[in-house]
């Protein structure tokens, strides 16, 4: 009889590199999870893709690869019993027992994205689901004196409508020069103008996505509800998007949207403004903010993308806020 010991005598992840050189990031990714958030009195589930990246010494041959996938498993466990308000909550846990079981790490660095599905009032008869595009990214260097400094992204998509301003002023004024030149219509210039700014005027709209990525560095006391961040970006579109839409609803979005015609600029510069003006609690000065549009355009080739970078401060400060 063959007894065969699951004691290994050789960790070759332990023994010397070939090559005396350094990895930047090392481990697995595109590992396939569901979670389960609950913040207050709602709860909506996430499915992202989670990837877990440490930084390897030059000395040593490789990472203990299962230790991060156990770690993983370990918190996403955690999560079922121990229900958690963020996803940067789960990308926290994760990064600190990586630090634990990689001792020999210097850097961890644990992305999660994917698609969360809530349930959310569209009108005032409908409840639907929506699904909307979230990515946190967590970040641990260790310091000279043994200490970890820990810095978190979280980032938000949510699709909108807007309205090409351009495009509305030149319908307006070739109505207005239209109405001028018939010779069997009469209407005196000042109520001509009060029309053209009561009735709708043409123009064309599109989709449009709109993206929020805040830095933070602590996720018990730099809390912030992405369902929050979600209407900040809807609301500095023209109208909202709608997944169903009976007729006279369909009217009322259309004629609301034309309202507030917007570039992706306008919706860019909306957002910055909608977030200050949210006074999220304890985001200090000195953490970035992006803000960012990519407009599916429905009459061009092409589409089109604006973005803003800044810190929290600087924003305040152009805002005089």
């Amino acid at each position: 009889m063959i007894i065969i010991s699951n004691e290994f005598r050789k960790d070759l992840q332990d023994s010397y590199s070939p090559l005396d050189i350094a990895i930047d990031k090392v481990g697995i990714i595109g590992l396939r999870k569901k979670i389960d958030i609950v913040r207050g009195n709602y709860k909506y589930s996430f499915y992202p893709k989670i990837s877990a990246l440490i930084s390897l010494p030059a000395k040593q041959r490789g990472i203990h690869m299962s230790r991060t996938s156990e770690t993983i498993e370990e918190v996403i466990n955690e999560v079922i019993f121990k229900p958690t308000p963020t996803i940067e909550v789960v990308a926290d846990r994760i990064i600190k027992k990586l630090l634990k079981k990689h001792k020999y790490t210097l850097k961890v660095h644990v992305e999660l994205e994917g698609d969360i599905v809530i349930q959310v009032r569209e009108t005032e008869k409908n409840n639907v689901q929506k699904s909307y595009y979230i990515k946190t990214v967590a970040n641990g260097i260790k310091q000279d004196n043994g200490e970890v400094k820990y810095k978190y992204f979280i980032g938000v998509s949510a699709v909108g409508l807007t309205v090409c301003p351009c495009s509305m002023e030149m319908s307006r004024e070739f109505v207005e020069d239209f109405v001028k030149a018939r010779k069997d219509i009469k209407i005196p210039e000042n109520d001509l103008k009060n029309l053209l700014n009561i009735l709708p005027v043409s123009s064309h709209n599109q989709r449009a996505k709109g993206t929020i990525t805040v830095e933070i560095d602590d996720v018990d006391t730099n809390s912030i509800d992405i369902i929050d961040l979600i209407n900040v970006i809807e609301n500095s579109m023209s109208g909202k998007i709608s997944s169903v839409l009976k007729r006279p609803e369909e009217a009322e979005l259309v004629r609301v949207a034309h309202l507030k015609p917007l570039f992706a600029e306008d919706a860019v510069r909306e957002m910055a403004k909608n977030f200050i003006k949210k006074d999220f609690l304890n985001l200090k000065d000195e953490f970035r903010v992006k803000f960012e549009i990519t407009s599916f355009e429905s009459i061009h080739s092409y589409d089109v993308f604006a973005e803003l970078n800044t810190t929290i401060g600087e924003l305040k400060k152009t805002l005089k806020i």
